[in-house]
């Protein structure tokens, strides 16, 4: 038979323990909270880097053709219109049917705004077989994006990173 001090002991032991208890209850509420701020946290992180970049991106465009008064060619030139620099430009012309590629050439770096110089692509390439012009170009942290150029239609599509239809 227990005692009168001995049940005080026992009753004053439960009553820590359901304090200890509510206590690691709410350390563990707490924990999930933090978890969910770190969580939101390291979103508006990432959205910030985004943002940071696309306030950086380049964005490279072809502009009309430039009729050279010679059978067969024209002259294009390429405008940036993003507000970052692009690096290390590169053209491609990507026959769509059979998958093939040929490099034209380098284009020199191009600052936000700036126009190239004018370089010279033969007609006949997108009159008789179906093929496009594609830009790649790095940004200043060495993201890589591409612009697809349709000669006939005269359409442009952007993307990031490697494009898929180009194979090298």
């Amino acid at each position: 038979m227990m005692t009168a001090f001995e049940l005080a002991l026992v009753i004053l032991n439960l009553c820590v323990a359901a304090i200890y208890a509510a206590i690691l209850w709410v350390m563990l509420k707490q924990r999930s909270i933090m978890d969910k701020q770190l969580e939101a946290m390291q979103s508006q992180i990432c959205e910030a880097k985004r943002n940071r970049m696309a306030a950086h991106r380049p964005i490279l465009r072809f502009e009309p053709p430039i009729a050279s008064g010679l059978p067969n060619l024209e002259f294009y030139q390429v405008h940036n219109i993003g507000a970052g620099a692009a690096l290390d430009v590169l053209l491609f012309v990507h026959e769509r049917s059979t998958g093939e590629m040929f490099v034209v050439g380098k284009i020199e770096p191009l600052s936000s705004r700036e126009t190239s110089n004018e370089f010279p692509v033969l007609r006949p390439l997108f009159h008789f077989h179906e093929a496009t012009l594609t830009l790649t170009y790095f940004d200043i942290w060495s993201n890589r994006f591409w612009t697809l150029y349709d000669p006939l239609e005269q359409t442009h599509s952007f993307g990031e990173g490697e494009p898929p239809y180009l194979k090298r």
